[in-house]
């Protein structure tokens, strides 16, 4: 149960983001930049073994998966930039990109119920850098300016994790993994797209703060 509460925390943030990095605009690239660093870490530290250590020679095929995130981010991303600037409404375009982001979200709430189960240190992990991501909104998605959705759009990962614990509690190790591989490969390209400073962008600082901070604690934690 205590996967809900993290949940509606992260859907919180999720909704106030906007606020927040209004709130904190002069510090939004070291935010940004921090983000990256620790959701980097986590990917390589974390994610990656969790998902390799459920793969087995009957289920090689679920390393699609992470082509599938990566690929789906990638050519959201093109297709936000190629519909922006031609005749179609911008709202429409706002609410196809909520969808997406509700259904990033969606899956982040049923892997976060599944990382609880393992455990509570295992759970905070996770909690922590997809929070962090959302809060800084670093996804390539256009919100809509309609507050309803919006407001459904943030509470997707709430959703997501009342979903996996009174709907579908019991997931395969197949689907559990497929959808793992899904967010491994939608973070492994926003990270590496719009978080890691390039050329005289970002705060190198803040992002190396990210990687060796976070490498501590899952060292600390895990081994």
């Amino acid at each position: 149960m205590i996967a809900i509460l993290f949940g509606l925390l992260m859907s919180i943030t999720h909704l106030f983001n906007e606020n927040l990095l209004t709130k904190f605009k002069k510090y939004e690239t070291h935010l940004i930049s921090l983000s990256a660093g620790i959701s980097l870490t986590y990917l390589f530290l974390n994610l990656f073994p969790e998902f390799s250590r459920g793969v087995s020679k009957d289920n090689e095929f679920v390393f699609i998966s992470i082509l599938i995130g990566f690929a789906v981010f990638h050519l959201i991303e093109k297709y936000i930039y190629k519909n922006a600037s031609n005749d179609k409404k911008l709202e429409e375009l706002a609410i196809e990109d909520s969808t997406i982001s509700f259904i990033y979200h969606f899956i982040i709430g049923i892997i976060m119920v599944s990382f609880f189960n393992q455990g509570l240190y295992e759970g905070i992990l996770f909690f922590i850098p997809a929070t962090f991501y959302t809060g800084v909104n670093t996804l390539p998605v256009d919100m809509t300016k309609s507050k309803i959705i919006k407001i459904v759009i943030s509470f997707s990962t709430l959703l997501g994790v009342l979903f996996a614990t009174f709907i579908f509690p019991e997931l395969s190790d197949i689907t559990y993994l497929t959808l793992l591989g899904f967010i491994i490969g939608a973070l492994s390209f926003t990270v590496t797209r719009h978080s890691i400073p390039f050329g005289e962008k970002g705060k190198p600082l803040f992002f190396t703060l990210g990687v060796i901070l976070y490498s501590l604690i899952i060292i600390l934690i895990k081994f």
